[in-house]
Order: C-alpha cells, then sequence, then structure tokens
C-alpha cells in the first residue's frame, strides 16, 4: 500500500502526515483538522509514520536524554542534531533542521500508536516548530472575543484541562487545553498561537460536565489514556487561532479549602516554565527560553488554588482579563 500525504496549514508552517495507515491517518486528522488544508506552503515540515526499515536494531545511545518515560526514552545527539529513541517499539528519528520526523512501527495499534501519534508526534511538531520561531508552552488558554488571553500552565495532573473547560463553559472561546506556541513579534511583544488538538477527556473530568458526559457511554480506544474528542464538537464554538495574552495561571487541585487567586513572582513563573524547553540545540533553547522571558515581561502571573467548587474558580480567573 502506498502512503498518502495530508497537509496542514499550522500558523504559516505546512504540516504533512505521511502515511499508508488508515489508523495512524485519522489519528493524526483528528489531532490537526482544527489547521486548513496547506497549499503549496513556503516552508513545509514532515512526520512520516512507517514500518521498520530491515531487523531489530540495537538501541542507539548517542546524546544526552531529554525525555524519560516507563516505556523508554529519547536523546538528543548534538553532532548529528537529532532527538532519536525508542517508546514501547516506537522508533523516533526526528532531525528538527532538516523539518522532519520519521516514526516507525511493526504495528501501529493499541499504546503503540498512541505514542506514534501523541507524545512522540507532539514533540517532534515541538523541536521542529521551535527552529521555525514557534515555541512551545505546556499549557491551555482560552481569551475573550476581543482576543485577550488567559494561560493556563502547569504539569500533568495540575488541573489545566478541567480549568480550561469551565472557563470554555463560561463562554470564553478556546484555544487549547494542553499545548499553545509563543511567537516573539519583532516589536517584542509575544502572541499566543493556539493548537486546538483533540481534548482528552477523564471519566472525573467527564463527570463534572454535562457536555462531556455523554463521553462516559463510550470507553477511550484501545491503548488511549482517554477519551478523544473536539472541542468544536462539545461547545459549539470554534476554537481560537491566536490571542494577546494577558494572565498567565498555574492552577493547583485543592481538596478541603476553598479557591484563591494569589499573584506570583516572575521568577518563580519562570522557574515553573523552563522545564517545557527541551535542552537541545543550545541557539533555538535559548530563543525558547528568551521567549518565555518576554512573555514574562507582558503578563500577570497566578497562584491559582482549585477548590471543590470548579464555578467558582473559573469566575476568579476569567475576571483577570
Amino acid at each position: 500500500m502506498s502512503a498518502a500525504r495530508r497537509s496542514y496549514d499550522v500558523h504559516g508552517v505546512g504540516v504533512t502526515v505521511v502515511t499508508a495507515d488508515p489508523a495512524v491517518a485519522d489519528a493524526m486528522d483528528l489531532r490537526l483538522r482544527a489547521f486548513p488544508p496547506a497549499h503549496d506552503p513556503d516552508d513545509t515540515i514532515s512526520l512520516e509514520f512507517r514500518p521498520p526499515n530491515g531487523g531489530p536494531s540495537s538501541p542507539d545511545t548517542a546524546g544526552r536524554p531529554v525525555y524519560e518515560t516507563p516505556f523508554g526514552d529519547l536523546r538528543y545527539d548534538p553532532g548529528s542534531d537529532t532527538i532519536h529513541g525508542e517508546l514501547d517499539g516506537v522508533r523516533l528519528t526526528c532531525s528538527a533542521g532538516a523539518g522532519s520526523a520519521v516514526l516507525s512501527c511493526d504495528a501501529f495499534a493499541g499504546r503503540r500508536l498512541y505514542l506514534a501519534t501523541h507524545p512522540l508526534a507532539t514533540i517532534s511538531l515541538m523541536e521542529i516548530l521551535e527552529r521555525r520561531g514557534l515555541h512551545a508552552l505546556h499549557a491551555g488558554c482560552v481569551a475573550t472575543d476581543a482576543g485577550l488571553g488567559i494561560l493556563l500552565a502547569g504539569p500533568s495532573g495540575a488541573g489545566k484541562s478541567t480549568l480550561t473547560f469551565a472557563l470554555a463553559q463560561t463562554g470564553m472561546r478556546f484555544l487549547s487545553d494542553d499545548t499553545v506556541f509563543l511567537r516573539h513579534e519583532p516589536a517584542g511583544q509575544v502572541r499566543v498561537l493556539g493548537f486546538s488538538d483533540a481534548i482528552g477527556v477523564t471519566e472525573q473530568t467527564a463527570e463534572r460536565f454535562s457536555e462531556l458526559r455523554p463521553l462516559l457511554a463510550h470507553a477511550a480506544a484501545d491503548g488511549f489514556p482517554k477519551r478523544l474528542r473536539r472541542i468544536e464538537d462539545v461547545f459549539a464554538a470554534p476554537p481560537l487561532a491566536t490571542c494577546s495574552p494577558q494572565a498567565l495561571v498555574f492552577p493547583e487541585i485543592v481538596r478541603d479549602e476553598p479557591s484563591s487567586v494569589t499573584p506570583l513572582d516572575a521568577g518563580e513563573a519562570l522557574l515553573r516554565l523552563v522545564p517545557d524547553a527541551l535542552l537541545t540545540e543550545p541557539a533555538s533553547t535559548q530563543r525558547h527560553l528568551g521567549a518565555f522571558a518576554a512573555l514574562l515581561e507582558q503578563v500577570r502571573c497566578y497562584r491559582v488554588a482549585s477548590g471543590p467548587d470548579l464555578q467558582a474558580t473559573a469566575a476568579r480567573v476569567r475576571a483577570l482579563v
């Protein structure tokens, strides 16, 4: 079966997905379908999913670890300027400077389909787009109709997605619940560029929102940790492409105290953001950290204790803009 190509215009960069596997094509389209088709863009990058070439090979241990998981790790090799490694049988070679990533596996199914089309594809996009001036931030984002944005940053499990959904439920426009890109404009301002991925919904989150509760009737796909759904299918409003960030909040789930919003020092905020930048090619990593610093000069930072009353938390956060 010959490989098929689908191209998406991701904020001016053509992202081409190359695969002969319908399951991979559908999984990537679910993630990228908010972006329009790319027609002969000036800059094109590629993510190719294919069977391995030849038989089993020994792990490549060149370079230093940059991403470690229970399923394996990824390393950065400065000599070849590549990120490479293997997660549970899915191999990745990402040549960021060349704008290409190759993901190979005996069969893209179950957990391997998830690892290939989610964490490994995401890391590839983050690293390749960084070389093109789009710097990834692990954050949800919503904005007012006037384009004034609130970023919700922090590690997995901090409550970013749940609070993002609660803010979208109040009528704020959705840009992402997990990852955005920052573009450092020539005039010095930072713009947030949305990455309206399919949202991942846990059972606990679905139980808190009437719009998400119907998902409980369906199990997550085999190998996928969460149920996936397009945000526009949930809240009947198209995602917003970009916004001007005004506030950066770090939610933290609290069980036995009321919700609260307290100012956070910009230096403390920077320390929390730094792990989002993969320490790979020095010049691009420095530009990534520079975008974080410019962002913190532009926004107000807060710690948000998200208590049992989610609606009260959302009201306090929305009031920041």
